[in-house]
């Protein structure tokens, strides 16, 4: 690839960088996208706040859906991981790995967007991703809570932590728990908070790894006694793809996210950010608002094209 410098290479396949590749197929940029296969929305069951989708739809789907749309215009996409970002004269050379192959391979870009989302962290139990898959664990109470009046549901992670989104899910349901295996960190007014609010304190001993035949989660307690959920949140933070932007001066908030501009500009000219890895209100609709953005700045940032 180094033989042709794209306008812009998308680092991610997810519903950031797809959109950011649409428009910058329109705007007549050349453009590459690189995916390594893993963007957060393919792990969503079912997807019901996206407007537009009256019945929902599975993240993969909406994946394959948005792909197809891009594949209508002279967008490669290639499946691979990026593993480094060189900033050159002409722009940023861009190292990756195509799938199955261990050879290391360039790509010249005059700009960059960096759309690759982040990895939640799950708990580290076998069949975690299976579970996800089937809306046991589930990762974003703003998309789904609203389906969770009813049910028994557990908040899984340090107890502060975890106690913020009980507090935040009661909003959705009346049987909301805490499980943390540091319960005792909680100061006076947290414990008072969670008996304000109905809110279970439950200390873990270990989750397991299967649902049981009711299609519920268990939690075994240091004391052995099990409580069963029938859905379960790791509030246990996430992974960003850190080592791909060593050796680039990309701000970052305390956090950890990327921090960007109203125009997905980063700290770094000619670097470009949307997406989950941006923005901590991780919803599809705010991704693709961000990509729409950044794909517009970098089309204007970038000489002219005229015919």
């Amino acid at each position: 690839m180094m033989d042709q410098a794209f306008d812009c290479v998308v680092i991610g396949g997810g519903p950031a960088g797809l959109t950011a590749a649409l428009y910058l197929a329109r705007f007549r940029r050349s453009t590459l996208v690189i995916d390594a296969g893993q963007s957060r929305a393919s792990r969503i069951p079912i997807v019901r706040n996206l407007a537009g989708f009256e019945g929902g739809i599975s993240g993969k789907e909406l994946i394959v859906k948005m792909r197809r749309q891009v594949d209508c215009y002279p967008v490669p996409i290639i499946a691979g991981r990026v593993v480094a970002i060189r900033q050159v004269s002409a722009g940023f050379v861009v190292d990756y790995r195509s799938s199955g192959d261990a050879d290391r391979q360039s790509a010249l870009a005059h700009r960059v967007l960096l759309a690759f989302g982040i990895r939640d962290r799950l708990p580290p139990i076998v069949g975690a991703e299976r579970l996800t898959e089937k809306g046991l664990l589930r990762l974003c109470a703003i998309c789904d809570g609203f389906e969770a009046h009813g049910k028994r549901a557990a908040m899984l992670g340090s107890a502060s932590r975890a106690l913020s989104h009980a507090l935040f899910f009661r909003t959705f349901c009346r049987q909301v728990a805490v499980v943390a295996p540091d319960l005792s960190a909680l100061t006076q007014e947290e414990r008072a908070s969670a008996v304000e609010n109905a809110i279970e304190l439950v200390p873990l001993g270990a989750l397991e790894a299967s649902a049981n035949a009711d299609g519920r989660l268990s939690v075994v307690c240091p004391d052995g006694r099990r409580q069963r959920f029938d859905i379960v949140y790791p509030v246990l933070g996430s992974r960003e793809e850190t080592e791909l932007l060593s050796g680039l001066n990309v701000e970052r908030d305390e956090d950890g996210m990327i921090v960007a501009d109203k125009r997905q500009r980063t700290s770094v000219a000619g670097i470009f950010a949307a997406g989950d890895a941006v923005n901590s209100l991780n919803q599809i609709c705010v991704a693709v608002g961000e990509a729409a953005i950044a794909a517009t700045a970098i089309h204007c940032s970038l000489p002219g094209n005229p015919l």
